[in-house]
């Protein structure tokens, strides 16, 4: 493990504090038979905060496990990596870029295509620039998912999703 990963496992924890006071604090906890809108916010940054440091822990276990082999055997050339794990060496970080924008995109065209185009949208562009899957996968992949959490929010979780503007013009 890295110093990096103790860097984000710091970070884990930091963000799960924040969200925990903000919750407590700012939103109305409430009680369990009637949960208010910080109720599930502030379970969240505790959870945060207890895998923060869990990962804190194993990553400083797992780097003294990795010293203690390496001081008796002579010819390991080891460094913060334990075996197994490639360095990230200049590469270009293509599905963390794809994916983040293609996030900001089905964020900015949510409310002005509605939940179902944006979705298939989304959905498509994932499969094709981020999972390079095949045609016939991807379409697959896209007409499910879209039309299985179109049915969880709306039937299971009774949410109003937006509705695409070309269908709510009526008879135009």
């Amino acid at each position: 493990m890295s110093k990096w990963e103790k860097f984000a496992s710091v970070i884990n924890i930091a963000l799960g504090v924040f969200i925990a006071v903000y919750s407590y604090y700012y939103l109305k906890l409430g009680i369990m038979i009637s949960p208010g809108a910080g109720f599930l916010p502030f379970f969240l940054g505790i959870a945060l905060i207890v895998l923060g440091v869990l990962w804190f822990i194993t990553t400083g276990i797992s780097r003294v496990s990795a010293s203690k082999t390496s001081e008796g055997d002579s010819s390991c050339t080891c460094n913060d990596d334990l075996p197994g794990e490639t360095p990230i060496t200049g590469r270009f970080p293509r599905k963390l870029v794809f994916g983040l924008i293609l996030i900001v995109v089905y964020a900015w065209l949510f409310e002005r295509l509605g939940y179902l185009l944006s979705t298939l949208f989304f959905m498509l562009g994932w499969q094709i620039l981020v999972e390079r899957e095949k045609w016939i996968k991807t379409i697959a992949i896209t007409v499910l998912s879209a039309a299985t959490m179109y049915a969880v929010f709306r039937f299971l979780l009774h949410v109003q999703l937006p509705a695409c503007v070309w269908f709510s013009l009526g008879g135009i």
